[in-house]
């Protein structure tokens, strides 16, 4: 019994995927749940799990091409008289998506050309993978079908990834595909970033902020919870609730109309060894402050070890990117496409600051809210602007307990 393995709908905006390389190479024993093959997107790469077990066959797709959803990439040979169920490469954490990726059985007589068995040695002495050593043919765009091991029963170390990198093997993928592949990530990215500038019509509204209170309230909370919470957190809780109290923004433009949003969805800015990533905390209306914490350090570590699904970038209706931390006093941003905001924020530092006629010296930050003007006029936006000033200056609701309910900032501030 014989499986096609196709290229997955990771999400459910997703029509097409780069397979950026091979996890193993014909002949090799796959495992069920093992990881196949390695994918890239314009907002994620993102290694697939085999959900068959067999024999990798026949590669059809070699690595840096771009296909299809859908399109066949290998085969694998399930072996004569096994009873194993039409599931496939999927990514597991997509459950809404597993139909969409689930391979094809396929008649062992119809495609009996296409699978190589190999004998039980061969498969008995298959080379293992270090885990540094994969990330690096990753890095590297390096083909590890093409790689012999030279380490322990046949291991393929980091070594051999490099010196197959620098000899450019002729059965690996020839050298302009390869170089291809490299700059495959960053001509996604600019291609994603260039359809933002070129389709949304945008306006920025900036604001000096006295952060005086909103330290004082990091420092309190970091004795209080138990969770790593950060400035960042703070201002991701502020900006839901600044959403919720202002629908206006809480919207999408979608299919030549605005589309309102009842849950609020928002992205955060992550920079990451392949470029910036905005996984995206989901309902952040339904969660209190210390629930906030946990899901953005979980995602972070995801995005930073490259385990984000795609489903994890999806949905989201703004975006908070926070460069404070690169000593960045003011930036404007880049929405991302299909969002209608995002909001840029710089590092906290004591500036001057006027309080009625006196000059002193304050600890600020400079806030730049970028708007998709198709959503939103300028009047809206620096209403919401003003909400969120209004919220940094004075979070006296938010102090009311640790566990922050972003739902009842606002509201208490009167009582506070």
């Amino acid at each position: 019994m014989s499986f096609a393995i196709v290229m997955p709908q990771l999400g459910l905006t997703m029509e097409e995927g780069t397979v950026s390389g091979w996890l193993k190479k014909t002949g090799d024993v796959v495992k069920k749940n093992e990881p196949l093959f390695s994918v890239s997107t314009d907002k994620v790469e993102m290694d697939v799990e085999s959900s068959v077990d067999g024999t990798l066959g026949k590669i059809i797709v070699p690595p840096g091409e771009t296909v299809k959803v859908g399109t066949v990439l290998a085969y694998i040979d399930g072996g004569d008289g096994e009873d194993i169920s039409a599931v496939g490469s999927e990514q597991p954490t997509i459950e809404t998506l597993e139909e969409n990726s689930a391979p094809q059985e396929v008649s062992a007589p119809s495609m009996r050309s296409a699978i190589q068995k190999p004998s039980a040695d061969r498969a008995a002495s298959q080379a293992q993978v270090s885990p540094r050593a994969r990330r690096l043919a990753k890095e590297l765009g390096v083909n590890l079908a093409a790689v012999s091991g030279t380490g322990i029963n046949g291991e393929v170390t980091e070594k051999d990834i490099r010196s197959a990198s620098a000899s450019a093997p002729a059965n690996s993928a020839p050298a302009s595909k390869v170089a291809s592949f490299a700059g495959n990530r960053r001509q996604l990215i600019a291609d994603r970033l260039t359809l933002s500038i070129q389709t949304i019509p945008t306006f920025s509204v900036a604001a000096e902020v006295n952060a005086e209170n909103l330290v004082a309230l990091h420092e309190s909370l970091k004795q209080s919870m138990p969770a790593r919470i950060t400035v960042t957190d703070i201002l991701l809780t502020i900006f839901a609730e600044t959403l919720k109290s202002n629908p206006d923004l809480n919207a999408v433009w979608e299919k030549q109309s605005v589309s309102p949003r009842t849950a609020v969805d928002l992205g955060l800015a992550v920079a990451t060894s392949k470029g910036v990533m905005a996984p995206v905390l989901r309902n952040m209306g339904a969660a209190d402050l210390s629930a906030l914490v946990t899901r953005r350090i979980d995602l972070v570590e995801k995005a930073r070890a490259g385990r984000l699904a795609l489903a994890d970038l999806e949905g989201g209706v703004g975006t908070l990117s926070n460069l404070g931390m690169y000593r960045v006093d003011h930036f404007q941003a880049i929405i991302t496409p299909g969002q209608s905001s995002i909001l840029a924020v710089g590092q906290i530092r004591k500036r001057p600051w006027v309080e009625g006629t006196s000059l002193t010296v304050k600890p600020t930050v400079m806030l730049n809210l970028t708007v998709d003007h198709r959503v939103a006029d300028g009047a809206v936006g620096a209403a919401f602007l003003s909400k969120m000033v209004e919220l940094i200056e004075n979070p006296k609701g938010f102090s009311a307990q640790p566990a922050i309910s972003p739902g009842d900032g606002a509201g208490r501030r009167s009582n506070a």
